[in-house]
């Protein structure tokens, strides 16, 4: 996985990162398969679509993790 310490991470790495899992455990999360978390994270847009931003926030409220609208777009 790409470094996302930097202040310039893209959405699928910032939301990667609050949820706090690997990305095996985030699959399970969202019901999808590892290889998309995997090259979600790893691409250099990262863009998050509609299908997935209401799997992400549908998880997100079941794992009681906080996400800001600013963590699901790019350039915020």
């Amino acid at each position: 996985m790409r470094q996302t310490n930097s202040p310039n991470r893209t959405p699928w790495q910032k939301v990667f990162r609050k949820f706090g899992l690997s990305q095996s455990e985030l699959a399970r999360e969202l019901g999808c398969h590892r290889s998309k978390i995997s090259r979600a994270v790893s691409d250099d847009k990262g863009l998050i679509h509609g299908r997935d931003q209401e799997m992400i926030l549908k998880a997100a409220e079941k794992a009681g993790v906080r996400l800001l609208a600013s963590d699901m777009v790019s350039g915020v």
